[in-house]
């Protein structure tokens, strides 16, 4: 466990030089989805390894080394979490943020949200049939989220993303 002081500084990161927020997945229809995903997520882009480093060392997450963006350019490190790597992340650096604050409230609500995803699978889409080992065909129904809890993830989304300031590149 980092020490509170270190916490306060990985904040700090975060706030300065992070994003904090959720990406919408698009719903591959070859991939047999019916509705988009969302994921939590974290990323601090930097040309210092070394706060990088750190970051990865101590609250986990993975962090890889991107080219030069021009032909004279010094590297980005680039820190990642994401999904139930971020949200243990963002609960232990809650106390702390300042900027990144309330789009942390907002990715925690998605994550709380997600836990109970199961019981919101109640939209009926079709059916499937398989074979049991007694030789038995048994059909099942195939259940997709319902439209109420696809709101609800999509709102989030775009709560974060009004906050981020990019609302105004995903107008519906």
């Amino acid at each position: 466990m980092p020490k509170q002081t270190d916490l306060a500084y990985l904040a700090g990161i975060i706030d300065g030089e992070g994003w904090v927020g959720i990406k919408r997945g698009k719903a591959y229809a070859c991939q047999g989805r019916k509705s988009p995903s969302y994921n939590a997520g974290i990323q601090v882009r930097m040309v210092d390894e070394g706060a990088i480093r750190f970051l990865a060392e101590k609250l986990g997450g993975w962090y890889y080394k991107e080219k030069p963006h021009c032909n004279n350019g010094r590297p980005l490190f680039c820190y990642q979490a994401s999904d139930r790597a971020a949200e243990g992340i963002l609960k232990k650096l809650r106390p702390f943020l300042r900027v990144k604050a309330r789009q942390c409230d907002v990715v925690l609500r998605l994550r709380t949200l997600q836990a109970s995803g199961h019981k919101h699978r109640t939209r009926k889409t079709g059916t499937r049939s398989f074979r049991h080992w007694t030789g038995k065909v048994i059909r099942l129904p195939n259940l997709a989220f319902s439209e109420a809890y696809l709101s609800a993830l999509d709102s989030l989304w775009m709560e974060c993303r009004r906050l981020n300031g990019l609302a105004r590149f995903f107008q519906k």
